[in-house]
């Protein structure tokens, strides 16, 4: 649940702060009366038509804002990688995402998950019906459009195909919302969430990229690891056969806004389902990770959340590699945002427009990361060297 607030049917339309986006009462609504449609700031919120609604209130049986998930202690945790190292390379951490996909597509089945469409400059949630799995795998950094998905992923669940979708906590939830009962050939698999950037600033920030390199977007792949696992690059592919790479964790605009918590969507600031997963299986980046087992390849630690979870993963283990796990603990996820730098962000964003913000706006707020970093630094090196001239004193 995004926050402690009550939510009504009347709330369903521009339900605002509260709403994850994740389209389950458009998805579930009988008359088609419901239609998600992008605000200001480029998130997608439901609109009702009040000609069409019938107040049958199935919107806000299926909303997640409603009531709280459950919250599921996980019955194992592991932190593997794939043994094959293309296998491993093909996603953003250990590859585990695509061992269970193959699992599925094994069995003739279905597998749905985020994709990058070129054309409109987003991402969709897409399968393995239309698009290769390769497109499906690694991660990306913007809210996808998952609500058409559902009623297919229903179609191929009540046919009796084994279904795996893959997305965000509340993704899954307005999944399982939507379907309204367990489905034994059903896999979900969600991961650690830091939040959901603005699809509006994505498709803006990719047409701007766009038009400086003067040639057509045709890919674009948030974590790229040909510099290791910790170097992230964020890369773009064009039409001409050239690419561009940004270093993600350096001065990368969209990172930098996205990782510092700016362009995020509203329910992100409140969202408590870094330890609420509904999923089958729960993935992450193992950044704890012992250094004598970190070959800086990538690593996932992988919580078996449900019975069904830990079937699937005890059937890829043997095409794992184990690492040990210490002291997990759902807090470590918990994000600290400030809602001023939300503000000034979207005030910029929406009032100045894309090159504003990654201009002026950008220079001065990555200045004043890089001085609080430098204090930082220095802060802690002198407390440390008090430290030590206090242990060589006392000794």
């Amino acid at each position: 649940m995004a926050g402690n607030e009550s939510v009504t049917i009347e709330d369903i339309d521009g339900i605002s702060s509260l709403c994850t986006g994740c389209g389950a009462c458009a998805a579930a609504c009988p008359t088609g009366s419901i239609c998600m449609t992008t605000d200001r700031e480029g998130f997608s919120y439901p609109r009702v038509d009040n000609n069409q609604c019938i107040a049958c209130h199935k919107c806000l049986n299926v909303c997640q804002a409603s009531r709280d998930s459950a919250k599921h202690n996980p019955i194992e945790i592991e932190a593997l990688y794939a043994s094959r190292k293309d296998e491993r390379a093909a996603g953003s951490s250990g590859g585990i995402m695509g061992l269970l996909a193959k699992r599925v597509l094994e069995s003739n089945g279905v597998v749905f998950g985020a994709v990058f469409d070129a054309e409109g400059h987003r991402v969709i949630h897409a399968s393995t019906e239309t698009h290769s799995l390769e497109k499906i795998l690694r991660s990306k950094y913007v809210q996808s459009e998952a609500w058409p998905t559902y009623a297919r992923v229903k179609q191929h669940l009540c046919s009796g195909e084994q279904v795996l979708f893959c997305g965000t906590p509340c993704q899954v939830i307005g999944l399982n919302r939507y379907l309204g009962k367990q489905y034994s050939n059903l896999l979900t698999v969600d991961f650690f969430c830091h939040g959901v950037p603005s699809p509006g600033f994505f498709a803006d920030y990719a047409r701007l990229v766009e038009s400086q390199k003067g040639s057509r977007l045709t890919d674009v792949t948030f974590r790229e690891k040909s510099h290791g696992w910790r170097e992230q690059h964020m890369r773009w592919y064009f039409s001409d056969g050239s690419n561009i790479e940004e270093p993600s964790l350096d001065n990368c605009h969209y990172f930098f806004f996205f990782l510092g918590n700016y362009s995020l969507r509203k329910s992100c600031y409140t969202c408590e389902l870094y330890k609420r997963h509904e999923a089958d299986i729960t993935l992450a980046d193992y950044w704890l990770i012992d250094p004598a087992f970190d070959d800086d390849l990538g690593t996932s630690l992988v919580l078996a959340n449900t019975e069904n979870g830990l079937t699937f993963l005890k059937d890829i283990k043997k095409d794992t590699i184990e690492v040990p796990v210490d002291n997990f603990d759902f807090e470590i996820y918990r994000h600290s945002y400030c809602p001023n730098k939300r503000a000034n962000y979207f005030d910029c964003y929406v009032n100045e427009g894309i090159e504003a913000t990654c201009g002026s706006y950008f220079d001065n707020e990555h200045r004043v990361w890089c001085i609080r970093n430098r204090c930082g630094a220095i802060k802690n090196a002198f407390v440390s060297k008090i430290k030590n001239c206090i242990g060589a004193f006392t000794r």
